[in-house]
This record gives C-alpha cells, sequence and structure tokens, in this order.
C-alpha cells in the first residue's frame, strides 16, 4: 500500500513538474538552434505592407522590452531600389512579387531611401500574432525567428507598444507628386529621431569603427552605405575610392564578428577572409551598385 502511494506521487510529482519543465526546455533549444537571423539580445526589423496599404516596419527591442511601429504612408513617394524609379510605397510590394523580388524589395528600397537597416519582410505584422507565427503566405523570416519574435511580442505590455505615424509627423510633408495627385515626400534628410529605433544593441559603446572600399562606379552608392552602417551605430572613418569593379558585388571581413555577420546579412554580403585594423572592412563593386 505504502509503495502504491511512493510510485503515485512520483507519477503526481513528473506530471507536474518535470514534463513541463522538459517541455520549456525543449522550447528553449528548439528557439535556440532553429533561429536565423535574431540572437534575441539585438533589435529585431521587418517591414510588411498593411491592410490599409501603408507599410509598416516594426521593431523590437529586448533591452528596453518594447515594440515600436513606424507607419509609412502607402501615398509617399519614394526612389525604388534595384533601379526601378519612383514610385508610390504602396506599389513597392507588389512590384517586387512581380519582379520575383518578394517583399525584399520594399525592404531594400526602405534600407536605401530612409536609413532602416532591415533585409527581414512578411505580408503580415504581430498585431495578428498567430497567422504572422504560423499562416504567412509570404515571408522571408524563418519560422523559429517568427516564433521567438511572437513570444517576445505577446510578453510586451500595452504601454510598451508603441506606433509613429509618419503622415502625422513633421518628417513627411504632403505635395502634388510626379503622377500630378496629391501624396507625401520626405522633408529632407532622415532625422535621427527616426533612425535611433534602428541602432544595434549589440554595438552599443563599443565605438566601433568601418571602412570602406568603394569600386562601384555609381555616385553616392558608398555615402549611402556609410549612412546605414552609422544608424546601426558603428563609425565610418574612411571611404576608399577605387575604379569600377564589374566583377565585384560586395564582401565584408573584420575584427568585430557581430558587424560582419550582420552587415553581411543586411546586404547579401559575401563574409571573406583576411587581417584587418577595423571592425568592419566592406568592399562594394558595380554588381552591388545595380541592386542597391
Amino acid at each position: 500500500m505504502r509503495s502504491a502511494r511512493r510510485k503515485s506521487r512520483i507519477a503526481g510529482l513528473l506530471i507536474r513538474v518535470f514534463i513541463p519543465l522538459m517541455l520549456v526546455l525543449s522550447a528553449f533549444l528548439y528557439l535556440k538552434l532553429s533561429t536565423k537571423y535574431w540572437d534575441g539580445r539585438s533589435k529585431f526589423a521587418f517591414v510588411f505592407e498593411n491592410s490599409s496599404g501603408n507599410v509598416e516596419v516594426t521593431v523590437l527591442d529586448p533591452a528596453l522590452n518594447e515594440e515600436t511601429s513606424l507607419i509609412i504612408p502607402g501615398d509617399t513617394e519614394i526612389n525604388v531600389a534595384h533601379g526601378y524609379g519612383t514610385l508610390r510605397i504602396k506599389n513597392v510590394w507588389q512590384l517586387g512579387i512581380n519582379e520575383k523580388l518578394g517583399g525584399g524589395l520594399l525592404a531594400a528600397t526602405l534600407t536605401d531611401s530612409f536609413l532602416f537597416p532591415t533585409n527581414l519582410w512578411s505580408d503580415t505584422g504581430t498585431a495578428d500574432v498567430w497567422k504572422f507565427i504560423f499562416s504567412p503566405k509570404q515571408t522571408n523570416i524563418s519560422f523559429g525567428d517568427r516564433l521567438a519574435a511572437g513570444i517576445f511580442a505577446l510578453r510586451v505590455n500595452g504601454i510598451d507598444k508603441t506606433e509613429i505615424d509618419l503622415a502625422k509627423s513633421q518628417f513627411l510633408v504632403k505635395k502634388t507628386l510626379t503622377d500630378g495627385k496629391p501624396g507625401y515626400v520626405l522633408t529632407g534628410p532622415v532625422s535621427s529621431r527616426l533612425t535611433v529605433y534602428f541602432s544595434d544593441n549589440n554595438f552599443a559603446d563599443k565605438n566601433l569603427k568601418f571602412s570602406l572600399t568603394d569600386a562601384t562606379g555609381s555616385y553616392g552608392v558608398a555615402d549611402g552605405v556609410g549612412q546605414v552602417l552609422e544608424v546601426l551605430g558603428g563609425k565610418v572613418v574612411q571611404i576608399d575610392k577605387k575604379g569600377a569593379d564589374s566583377s565585384l558585388d560586395c564582401e565584408v571581413f573584420g575584427q568585430s564578428s557581430d558587424a560582419v555577420n550582420k552587415v553581411s546579412t543586411l546586404f547579401s554580403c559575401k563574409k571573406v577572409g583576411g587581417k584587418s585594423n577595423f571592425d568592419l572592412e566592406m568592399r562594394m563593386g558595380s554588381k552591388f551598385a545595380k541592386r542597391f
């Protein structure tokens, strides 16, 4: 009788403690092993087009336990990446689909024109967290990253979720666009009051120094890339101009593995070996200029 009660207590302990603990541990290990882009420490940013035709960039910040969404009105005129000309931003998502680039064209356009460094995109945001995690129709965010981001979004309190509608800000101005109809344009250089949301937590207070080699043969590309890198938290201390190299896309190396991994992912650059006096060196050629 006593043996039966002991077995019953042990079984109860397994059900109440051990099995839930194993489930939590398994979920933790799954997230650690299956996330492709997010380390859980740095900020996680992705872009999507909402049902109103506006474009949203959501930034998850684990350091502050905050979620910030920057909303760009769909009728904002913007220079599209990859040399596709000037369009209202609400048309860029579909253009990317048509050109077999997916939402990557929209992400690249925001990185280029708004200095919002992200290469991640989805057709839904974390407001519908279950759809974001389990059933997006189009996205380049891995399931592990979506699961980690969705769990984070569920944990963030309502007061720590902020929406910034650029249509109601001083960062955009209404005017007649090139198609003769009203819309929005940027008022000038992108304000640091917007780009501050994208500074990388892993770069903070490290005084990282970056060097760029510009063999693009195109005006303004290296300067634009430098601006994006400084948004992340680095300091571009050197831009070395070279003759155009038609065989080169882009490659990165340097002393900071965090910086090398981040920038290679953001700009789809090849990581190469080599000694460097800088935390990051980035070499850009003509092929890179065509897609920036």
